[in-house]
């Protein structure tokens, strides 16, 4: 498709013309920047592409045991009360915080 068109394979005439626009757009001191920067990419990719991908670790859980939550009781009466509590069922003294 490029041979129909009459473009060929870029030479080494067409390499010093590309290379010689380029510094005259960006300027010996930008184009060092530029090509410091290239290099870093280019082995960051390198060392990313040969090292072996790490499989996903689990999660380490705990091997503590906790006691379980006592259940809350009244600060009058000292009786259990149930989930969603406002008033406590032995002695009728408000709850503080319902209970969740």
């Amino acid at each position: 498709m490029l041979a129909a068109a009459g473009i060929g394979p870029i030479g080494p005439i067409d390499g010093l013309i590309i290379l010689a626009v380029v510094v005259l757009i960006f300027g010996v001191g930008k184009l060092a920047d530029v090509g410091g920067a290239l290099g870093r990419s280019l082995r960051e990719f390198r060392k990313a592409a040969r090292e072996p991908d790490e499989p996903d670790r689990p999660v380490a859980i705990s091997s503590s045991t906790t006691a379980p939550a006592a259940p809350p009781t009244c600060a009058k009466c000292g009786a259990a009360l149930e989930a969603q509590t406002k008033f406590c069922a032995a002695c009728g003294t408000p709850v503080q915080t319902a209970v969740q």
